[in-house]
């Protein structure tokens, strides 16, 4: 493919949703109309050559909305271009007919169109599941600067395909492949912007999709989704919180190895929490598995894997990043929430231009699976395996951590159901059947230079433990 065409490929893209070529830590683009598309043409072709793919993220949309369709009737009223106030309000997908959803079981479910016709599933009550969401909001969407989506999604039955969904009946927009399609256990926490005249004030209505692919059943599960409105400055929903004159901002600086996080402006009195999201190369516990991307996610709406939260004055937080490779860049951001505003949130100007500055005589680095195996999930007593390989001996780490993100189907009866170089570390507890991300330290002594095995073992008859993508990993601190 030529870099014209990748570039003509990745604004197609883009008008649904999956991908623009941005740097991922760059904030989303502003809407454009149906004209301003081929502006963009040259910008994409110079990023198809220079830049990686932005992805979405559950701190905030990176990658642009779909340009406006049509040419608008003349008492259109849209508020995308004006100015930003920082401001978003969140409606959250509720699970009961008072939403607009008639409850079919604990989860919302998605399933492929032949799971009901199958003689083996056709009597489950998930299949009953028709993937159909409404998130109802009562705002003007004339007043309206964006819209996006968030989900909290575990990927399915490894295999599935072609994960979607049609928003009010209009656009069609693809799920941002998570791995799942080519036979990977996953999750994922996408942020998909949306084409501002696809929503509406009522209740809109999210249908879902997938194909069945290579599995043997299409399926995977939304825990949670949220339908995000960005709103212009002077909108009135910032003056009635009384937050008109709002204006927060992220002070950052790396004194040795700590990131110190703390932000600034606005009454603290208003304030109930603040979380704090960095865009850095690490481990990528949300699944992306993109390098450089921007880090956390969310369970059951609770921020993981983020920098940290703050609930109380001065919202300043401390991250170490002795165990963060030498790299050049960092950005981050903070998301602000109000105490009597609760479906607000204030998203500050992202920072950037941070540096993790290399050590004298060490490194830091990220080692993954030799090969993430596919459908990297147990049960039946039958093992799956693989190997991280070390260029090391033990003698020159002085520090190393294990991270992994498991789904927790339950290990039955299974005692050390993974073992690294055989030695157990409880990477997935329980049998909630929820993503579980886990940072443990590794005695240097345990590891090895060349493979260092990673079996993972469980006896149930049903779902046992899956080992989610980008599978287990070591960060390794260690002499040169």
């Amino acid at each position: 493919m030529t870099p014209l065409s990748a570039a003509l490929r990745l604004r197609r893209e883009s008008e649904v949703g999956v991908g623009v070529p941005a740097d991922a830590c760059r904030p989303r683009r502003r809407q454009r109309s149906a004209g301003a598309a081929w502006r963009a043409i040259l910008g994409a072709f110079a990023a198809a050559v220079f830049a990686p793919r932005a992805t979405a993220q559950p701190s905030g949309a990176t990658n642009a909305p779909p340009a406006l369709e049509g040419k608008a009737p003349a008492q259109t009223v849209l508020a995308i271009e004006r100015p930003s106030s920082g401001f978003w309000v969140e409606h959250w997908f509720v699970g009961d007919l008072a939403h607009g959803n008639p409850p079919a079981g604990g989860r919302f479910r998605v399933n492929d169109p032949f799971a009901a016709f199958q003689k083996n599933f056709k009597d489950r009550k998930e299949v009953r599941a028709n993937g159909m969401m409404q998130i109802p909001t009562d705002v003007d969407v004339t007043t309206v600067r964006a819209a996006e989506l968030y989900l909290e999604t575990w990927g399915g039955h490894a295999g599935t395909a072609n994960k979607r969904v049609t928003v009010n009946g209009r656009t069609t927009y693809p799920l941002p492949d998570d791995g799942t399609a080519a036979d990977l256990c996953a999750h994922s926490y996408p942020s998909i912007p949306l084409r501002i005249t696809d929503v509406l004030r009522g209740y809109n209505v999210f249908q879902f999709a997938c194909d069945l692919g290579t599995t043997f059943w299409g399926h995977y599960i939304i825990d949670e989704a949220c339908l995000r409105f960005e709103l212009p400055v002077g909108h009135e929903l910032i003056a009635q919180a009384g937050l008109a004159d709002y204006h927060g901002a992220l002070e950052a600086n790396v004194v040795g190895e700590k990131l110190e996080l703390a932000l600034t402006g606005g009454r603290e009195a208003d304030i109930a929490s603040v979380e704090f999201y960095g865009c850095y190369a690490g481990y990528e516990e949300n699944g992306l598995g993109t390098g450089r991307q921007w880090h956390g996610f969310t369970r059951k709406r609770v921020p993981q894997g983020h920098l940290g939260t703050a609930t109380r004055p001065p919202f300043a937080v401390t991250q170490d990043v002795s165990m963060w490779p030498a790299q050049r860049d960092v950005a981050v951001r903070a998301i602000v929430r109000f105490k009597a505003a609760p479906t607000l949130v204030y998203r500050t100007p992202v920072r950037r231009g941070l540096e993790i500055a290399p050590r004298s005589g060490v490194e830091v680095r990220v080692f993954h699976v030799a090969q993430l195996p596919e459908r990297f999930w147990t049960r039946a007593n039958k093992p799956k395996s693989t190997v991280i390989p070390l260029p090391m001996d033990a003698t020159h780490i002085e520090r190393a951590e294990l991270h992994t993100v498991t789904w927790t189907g339950g290990p039955g009866n299974v005692k050390d159901y993974f073992t690294l170089n055989g030695r157990h570390f409880p990477v997935a507890e329980g049998q909630d059947h929820h993503t579980h991300y886990t940072v443990f330290s590794v005695e240097p002594a345990l590891l090895h230079r060349g493979d260092n095995a990673i079996e993972v073992r469980s006896d149930t008859m049903e779902h046992g433990i899956e080992v989610l993508k980008p599978g287990p990993a070591l960060v390794v601190r260690y002499r040169k």
